[in-house]
């Protein structure tokens, strides 16, 4: 174990079983904080220690429970930590006075014309390849194959198993005007009433009969490889997954949609009219694209995706020649680029000095603005920034995640944007934390939480 002291007081290093000194020194209570972390190597070195010391109790805290992890990960949380045994909820902590009042919103765009053009094509060609399908009769012969619609409460158990799966058999063989037993649809629940086929019911079927289910059709194998080429020839089945309703470049088109640039435009121009010199927005985002640092200042270059330059390059752009541009006081943070206004010139020069930090505040391409160069590390130049934030010297801060998202402490903020692709709720949660702490000087502190979202038309 590390950190043991000689007698003089040095430090030094020895050899000491680290289990024998928490049994030795009589721990009987082991407090967790941060638990949500303790999902790989963190879980097995301490369920060692729990296997050694079974009597010692464990308090667990979090406040983001990784309700979205895997079940192996999600069994290790509540085999160490125990079942959860009290949640306190927001308006409990907004009353106590542990989180400042907050809204979350989700603001809506839609696709770009290229974005919405790339969607419908593949719409089109995946309606026109399933309805090659839905009207193939030796598929329909094979479908008719399947076991359990042959004998149905032979197969009972399998079949409702999965119950979106049968209805899907259902669905085909009604649309196709193909008989089956109606024993099946007592099964269900459901009635005479059956859905109308669409997308949706040949995708799930496609699924079963391909890859999830096909023991149970009496199907040539050459015929299925021929309706895989099918599909595959048209970019329809991913990774062993029939995809007729979306595909993985359809879903991160929408996710990554050049329309949340101008949502994240307008929504700093309303929040400061609302707002006013009170605003403290931070923006976060995934990604630096430094690459884009020549774009700045230069309308002929297009500044049309997510990214920390690029999303200070529209706002600053979108509002250089209206009053409200040097009032939203923009600036820029990562680890290796940070843009100031003129407004924060002074504060930084002035806690460099004070604070002895070494580095240089060089004007940019874009008059009235300046590249921070800082010695030493990440946080220095974080902390500086931040002092500049807290102040008012930077009204709109725009940074990334994985500096800024998790950790990072600034009780100003009062408007949050999550322009980030993350679909995690327990890193999407740390990432709202940034706004909803209280503030003891602005004791009436109220937080909107945006979150972007592209819906198709």
């Amino acid at each position: 174990m590390r950190g043991v002291r000689d007698e003089q007081g040095d430090a030094a290093e020895t050899d000491v079983d680290f289990f024998e000194a928490i049994h030795s020194s009589g721990v009987k209570t082991l407090c967790l904080d941060e638990a949500h972390h303790l999902r790989s190597e963190w879980w097995r070195a301490l369920e060692e220690l729990r296997e050694k010391e079974p009597d010692m109790t464990v308090i667990s805290l979090t406040a983001t429970p990784p309700y979205d992890a895997s079940k192996g990960e999600w069994d290790k949380y509540i085999g160490l930590c125990g079942p959860i045994d009290e949640e306190i909820i927001v308006p409990e902590l907004v009353k106590e006075g542990s989180l400042c009042p907050h809204q979350d919103y989700v603001y809506f765009n839609m696709p770009t014309k290229e974005e919405a053009d790339a969607v419908e094509t593949f719409r089109k060609d995946a309606a026109s390849v399933a309805e090659q399908i839905f009207e193939d009769e030796e598929f329909a012969a094979a479908i008719q194959t399947h076991a359990g619609l042959r004998q149905p409460m032979q197969h009972a158990e399998q079949l409702l198993e999965k119950p979106e799966y049968l209805s899907s058999l259902l669905v085909f063989l009604n649309a196709r005007k193909l008989p089956f037993s109606r024993e099946l649809l007592h099964m269900l629940g459901a009635g005479d009433n059956i859905p109308q086929i669409d997308l949706h019911w040949l995708e799930v079927l496609l699924q079963g009969f391909l890859y999830e289910d096909p023991e149970s059709f009496s199907c040539e194998e050459k015929y299925r490889e021929k309706l895989q080429e099918l599909l595959k020839g048209h970019g329809l089945i991913q990774k062993r997954k029939v995809v007729l309703t979306a595909d993985d470049q359809v879903d991160k088109t929408l996710v990554q949609s050049k329309g949340k640039i101008r949502s994240i435009v307008i929504l700093a121009g309303e929040e400061y009219k609302n707002l006013g010199e009170k605003l403290r927005l931070l923006i976060l985002t995934d990604y630096i694209k430094k690459e884009y640092m020549p774009a700045l200042g230069n309308k002929d270059k297009s500044v049309n995706e997510l990214g920390v330059v690029l999303i200070f390059e529209n706002i600053r752009r979108a509002y250089e020649e209206t009053p409200v541009g040097k009032e939203l006081r923009l600036a820029a943070l990562s680890g290796s680029i940070v843009l100031i206004l003129d407004s924060a010139k002074e504060t930084l020069t002035a806690l460099m000095s004070e604070k002895g930090v070494g580095g240089s505040i060089k004007e940019c391409v874009v008059p009235g603005y300046y590249q921070v160069s800082v010695s030493g590390s990440e946080e220095t130049a974080s902390g500086l920034v931040t002092e500049a934030f807290n102040r008012g010297d930077i009204r709109v801060l725009v940074g990334t995640k994985s500096l800024l998202g998790e950790g990072w402490d600034s009780p100003c903020i009062n408007s949050l944007i999550l322009a980030s692709f993350v679909g995690s709720f327990m890193l999407s949660n740390q990432m709202r934390g940034r706004a909803i702490r209280v503030m003891k000087q602005e004791p009436d502190k109220v937080s909107n939480i945006w979150h972007l979202v592209c819906m198709e038309p």
